[in-house]
C-alpha cells in the first residue's frame, strides 16, 4: 500500500516514485491484471451465449481455484461475515472479483494515518479514514465507460488540461474504467463534490463511482501500458494545508457525503434508481420496430431461405453473433435499430425461445463495438447474388483511398502494443510515435540495436556450422510527410555508442589531414592512425568505405569478427542521386552481397585506395516514397534479388491529424535516454546469440507457406517466401537478447520461450506480406512471361523435330522415310544413323527401330 506522504525528503520521493514503477511494470502483476480481464471477458460471453454453467464447471476444474476455495472457506471459520457465496456461480464471480485483490494499492487523497489500537490491541498506522489527514489530491471513478482510451486522448488534447490539475490518468486493471487523481478545490467542496464536479467536466459523470467518498478508499495499481499521463514530481510532493483544514476534521467524524445541494440531488437519485434496478432488470426491452425498405425486406427474406426455420442446437448463438449480426451491420451502414429489426423478422430467431428482446439487443451491441467489416464475405455475396440483390460493394471507396488498406496495419499494431510490457525498449520506440509508423520502427530499432551488438553471432540452418551475424536491409516506404524524420532522433539514441566513436574517428582523420598537407613535399610523411568510422552516408568515397570495412575486426570466440559499417538515410533518393553524380560510385552490388556477408574485392592502381578481397559487413536502414521504391525494383531489375533481401515496411497512410501544440516532452526524452542507455549495453555484447529454438521456429513457419505456394503451384510466392525467416530472426534477435539479458548475465546464456516466438512469427507475418504486397506481381509477371515464352519457342519448333514427334513408339525404315519425305529409303540411313548415336532411337532388328526419347 502506497500513501503519497508529500512531507517526506527529496530522495525518499525518487525512491518511492522508483517503487511504483517497478511495480507497475512488475510482469507478475502485469499477468494478473491479464488474467483478471480475461476471467471477466470470458464470464460476459459465457452470459450471451447462455453457457454459464459450462464456463462455471471449466473454472470449478482449475488448480487455483480449488486452492482459493479451500484457503476462503479456512478463512470464513474466523470471519464474523461469511465471504464465500453458497452456490457456485457467485462463487466463481468472487474469485473472479478476488483475482485483482492481490494487486498493491494506492491511496492518493491521504498524506498519512496516524498510529492507532486495533481490536487485537495491535498499534500501527492502519488504514482507517479517522486517523488519515487529507492530502489535497481527489480520484474520479469512472466504472464501465466507453472508448476510454478515445476519451483519454481528447482530454490530453484539451487547452485548459493543465488548469484542470490533473496529475495521474490511467485505466483500471479491469480494462473498462478511469481513474484521474487531481487536485482537489476548496471551493467546489469536500472529496465527492470535487470527484463530481471533476467528472462533468471531463465528460463522464454518469460514469463516476460514490466510492471516492472515503478518504482512504484504495486504489489498485494498473499497468504501466495503461497510464496514460502521469506527474512523477507533483504526484508524489504535492500537498494542500488549507484542504486538510478545512475538510480533514469532519472526514475523521466520518462526514464525507457531499455538501453541495446539486450533488446531494443526484445521490438522491441514484439511490432510488438502484432500488429499482432489480425490478427494471427483469422487465423485456421495448423495442420500436424500424420501417425496412424494399432492398433490406428483400435481405431479409434472402437470408430466411439461407438459414431456414432454424439453426443446430448449440450453434445458434455463434451463428448470430459470428455470421448474422456482422452481416446485417455492415449491410445496414452500422445501423443497430435497423440491423435489430431484420434479425427479428429471421424466422431461425423467431423459433430460438429462448432469445429475449434484451438479448438480442446486447448480441447486437457486442458485435457493434468491433470494426464493421471492410468486405462482404463471399458467401454472403452468393446468398444476395441469387437472390437478384445488387452486390456492389460500397468500401470500394475506402480501399482507393488508402491503397496500403489491405495490410493489416491494425493487427500487427496491437500485436506490438501487446509485447510493450514483455520487451524492453519497444514501447519508448514506438509509443512516441503515430500507430502507423510501429512496424517500421520494430524493424529500424532493431536493425540499428542489432549494429550496436555487431560482435554476435548465430548458427542457421541454410549453411550448419557457419557464423550467421545480424544483416539488415530495411527501407520505410510512404508519401511525403508520412513520418520519415522520425529516423533522425531514433538514429540519435540507438546509435548512440557508434556515433560517438565515430566522432573520435573523424577528428583524428581530419587532424591527420591538416598535418599532412602543411607537411612540405620533400619532407616524409606522418603515418595514419589506424581509427576507422563506421557509419557512412552517400557522400563518401569509396577508398574510406571500404578501409574501414576490411580493417574493424575484433578478436572474437576465436577468430576475427568484422563491425558492420552502417549507413542511415531519410532520403533514399540522396543515396540514388549521388551514385549518378560518381560520388556513391555505385555500391548496388555491394548492397545485394551485404545481406549474406559475401565476398567482394578491390585492386585499383591508385596508390590511395585499399587493394584486397574483403567480406562486406554493411547495414542500410533508409526511408523513401512508393515512386523510388519503384525506382529500385521494377520489371527490368525484378530479379536482381534486391527485393528479397530487404524489408520494405511501409510507413502507413498519414490521417487528418495534428501534432499536440505542447507535446510530452518529459516522456519523449525519458524514452530516448532509455533507447540510449540499452544501445551502449548491446555495443558491449560479444558470442553466440542461444537462438537455435527460433531457428528451428522460423523453419517451422517457413515450412508451413511453403506447403500452400506448393499446393497453389505458385512460384512466385515461394520466391518471397525463402529468405522472410532471416529478417524473423536477425529482427527479433536484439529484442529477445534484452528481454534475457539478466537471465544470461546471471548463468551465462538463456532459453528462449513462447513469447519469443510470437515475436518472430509477427516479424516473418510482417515481413511476409510486405513482400507480397509491393513484389509479388512483378514475380507473377516473370514466371508468366517465362511460360508464355516457352510456349512460343515450343511454336517456333523446326519441321525436322516435330517429324520425330510424329513417329510411333516403334518404327520401321519405310515408316521413317515417308514421315520425313525422303526419296528413298537409301537416303533415310544417315538421318536414322545420327539419330542412334544420338541415343534418341535405337535399333531393335533389321529395318526396325525404337523411340528412346519422345522429343528432340
Amino acid at each position: 500500500m502506497i500513501v503519497f506522504q508529500p512531507n517526506i525528503d527529496k530522495p525518499t520521493q525518487k525512491l518511492v516514485q522508483q517503487v511504483l514503477k517497478d511495480l507497475m511494470e512488475k510482469p507478475e502483476n502485469n499477468a494478473l491484471i491479464d488474467n483478471y480481464r480475461q476471467m471477466k471477458h470470458q464470464m460476459a460471453e459465457a452470459e450471451l451465449r447462455k453457457a454459464v454453467s459450462e464456463y462455471v464447471n471449466e473454472v470449478k476444474e482449475s488448480q487455483d481455484y480449488q486452492d482459493w476455495l479451500r484457503i476462503e472457506l479456512k478463512k470464513d471459520e474466523h470471519r464474523r461475515k461469511k465471504k464465500v457465496p453458497a452456490d457456485d456461480l457467485n462463487r466463481v464471480k468472487y474469485y473472479i472479483k478476488q483475482k485483482k485483490s492481490g494487486l498493491p494499492a494506492i491511496i492518493p487523497t491521504i498524506s498519512h494515518f496516524v498510529e492507532s489500537t486495533d481490536r487485537w490491541k495491535r498499534t500501527a498506522q492502519w488504514r482507517l479514514q479517522q486517523f488519515g489527514y487529507l492530502s489535497g489530491l481527489d480520484v474520479v471513478d469512472g466504472d464501465h465507460v466507453k472508448n476510454p482510451e478515445k476519451r483519454i486522448n481528447e482530454w490530453l488534447q484539451r487547452d485548459d488540461f493543465k488548469e484542470l490539475g490533473i496529475l495521474f490518468i490511467f485505466i483500471t486493471p479491469s480494462g473498462e474504467g478511469i481513474k484521474v487523481v487531481f487536485k482537489a478545490r476548496e471551493e467546489w467542496g469536500n472529496l465527492q463534490d470535487n470527484a463530481y464536479q471533476m467528472a462533468e467536466i471531463l465528460g463522464i459523470l454518469d460514469y463516476c463511482d460514490s466510492q471516492t467518498k472515503n478518504a482512504d478508499h484504495a486504489h489498485f495499481i494498473p499497468k504501466m501500458s495503461d497510464v496514460k499521463y502521469i506527474d512523477w514530481d507533483e504526484l508524489f510532493s504535492y500537498e494542500n494545508p488549507a484542504y486538510e483544514a478545512r475538510y480533514g476534521e469532519a472526514y475523521r467524524r466520518g462526514e464525507s457525503e457531499p455538501t453541495q445541494p446539486r450533488w446531494q440531488e443526484l445521490e438522491r437519485k441514484r439511490k432510488e434508481a438502484r432500488k429499482g434496478s432489480a425490478a427494471q432488470s427483469t422487465s423485456p426491452a421495448i423495442v420500436q420496430p424500424v420501417v425496412l425498405s424494399e432492398r433490406e425486406q428483400a435481405i431479409v427474406k434472402a437470408l430466411n431461405g439461407h438459414y431456414g426455420e432454424t439453426v443446430a442446437e448449440g450453434h445458434r448463438h455463434e451463428t448470430f453473433l459470428g455470421e448474422t449480426a456482422p452481416w446485417l451491420l455492415m449491410l445496414t451502414d452500422n445501423n443497430s435499430e435497423k440491423a435489430l429489426t431484420m434479425a427479428q423478422q429471421l424466422s431461425y430467431v423467431k423459433n430460438w425461445t429462448d432469445q429475449s428482446a434484451d438479448e438480442l439487443v446486447n448480441c447486437i451491441t457486442t458485435v457493434q463495438k468491433k470494426p464493421l467489416m471492410r468486405r462482404r464475405p463471399k458467401k454472403l455475396v452468393e446468398i444476395l447474388r441469387q437472390a437478384g440483390i445488387d452486390t456492389e460493394m460500397p468500401e470500394v471507396v475506402s480501399q482507393v483511398n488508402d491503397p496500403m488498406a489491405e495490410l493489416p496495419f491494425e493487427q500487427w499494431c496491437d500485436k506490438i502494443e501487446s509485447f510493450f510490457d514483455v520487451f524492453p525498449c519497444l514501447r519508448e520506440v514506438c509509443e512516441p510515435h503515430p500507430r502507423r509508423l510501429w512496424p517500421f520502427l520494430l524493424f529500424s530499432s532493431a536493425a540499428m540495436l542489432g549494429t550496436c551488438m555487431t560482435l554476435t553471432y548465430y548458427y542457421f540452418y541454410d549453411h550448419p556450422g557457419v557464423r550467421h551475424r545480424l544483416n539488415y536491409i530495411v527501407l520505410g516506404v510512404g508519401d511525403p510527410t508520412a513520418g520519415k524524420g522520425t529516423l533522425g532522433p531514433l538514429t540519435d539514441a540507438a546509435l548512440a555508442p557508434i556515433i560517438d566513436s565515430d566522432e573520435i574517428a573523424d577528428k583524428d582523420t581530419n587532424d591527420w589531414k591538416e598535418r599532412v598537407g602543411a607537411t612540405g613535399a620533400n619532407k616524409e610523411k606522418e603515418t595514419r592512425h589506424k581509427i576507422y568510422a563506421r557509419m557512412f552516408g552517400p557522400r563518401s568515397s569509396n577508398t574510406e568505405f571500404i578501409r574501414s570495412m576490411m580493417n574493424c575486426k575484433e578478436f572474437v570466440d576465436g577468430e576475427d569478427m568484422n563491425k558492420h559499417l552502417i549507413t542511415v538515410d531519410s532520403e533514399k533518393d540522396n543515396s540514388i542521386n549521388m551514385s549518378k553524380s560518381g560520388g556513391w560510385q555505385n555500391r548496388d552490388i555491394m548492397i545485394l552481397k551485404s545481406f549474406h556477408n559475401e565476398w567482394d574485392d578491390q585492386h585499383y592502381a591508385n596508390k590511395e585506395s585499399v587493394s584486397g578481397r574483403f567480406r562486406v559487413y554493411w547495414n542500410q536502414i533508409e526511408t523513401c516514397t512508393p515512386p523510388t521504391l519503384r525506382r529500385l525494383v521494377n520489371e527490368r531489375n525484378v530479379n536482381s534479388g534486391l527485393d528479397t533481401r530487404m524489408a520494405a515496411i511501409p510507413m502507413g497512410k498519414p490521417d487528418f491529424g495534428i501534432l499536440p501544440l505542447e507535446g510530452d516532452e518529459t516522456r519523449s526524452c525519458a524514452a530516448y535516454e532509455t533507447i540510449k542507455q540499452w544501445s551502449y549495453r548491446m555495443d558491449q555484447r560479444r558470442g553466440e546469440l542461444p537462438l537455435w529454438p527460433l531457428v528451428e521456429h522460423v523453419h517451422k513457419w517457413l515450412d508451413q507457406h511453403r506447403a500452400i505456394a506448393e499446393f497453389n503451384n505458385d512460384q512466385a510466392e515461394w520466391l518471397l517466401l525463402k529468405r522472410v525467416p532471416h529478417y524473423g530472426l536477425s529482427v527479433a534477435a536484439p529484442y529477445v537478447d534484452m528481454r534475457h539479458w539478466e537471465e544470461r548475465e546471471k548463468t551465462g546464456t538463456y532459453v528462449t520461450d513462447e513469447k519469443d516466438a510470437e515475436l518472430c512469427t509477427l516479424i516473418c507475418d510482417i515481413q511476409y506480406q510486405c513482400q507480397m504486397y509491393w513484389f509479388y506481381e512483378l514475380h507473377r509477371k516473370y514466371y508468366d512471361d517465362q511460360l508464355r515464352d516457352a510456349a512460343t519457342y515450343r511454336q517456333r519448333s523446326n519441321r525436322y523435330k516435330e517429324c520425330f514427334r510424329q513417329l510411333p513408339q516403334e518404327f520401321t525404315t519405310e515408316q521413317f522415310t515417308q514421315t520425313f519425305g525422303y526419296a528413298n529409303n537409301h537416303s533415310a540411313q544417315k538421318p536414322l544413323q545420327s539419330l542412334e548415336e544420338e541415343k534418341a532411337i535405337e535399333r531393335t532388328k533389321r529395318g526396325s527401330y525404337k523411340k528412346l526419347i519422345s522429343e528432340l
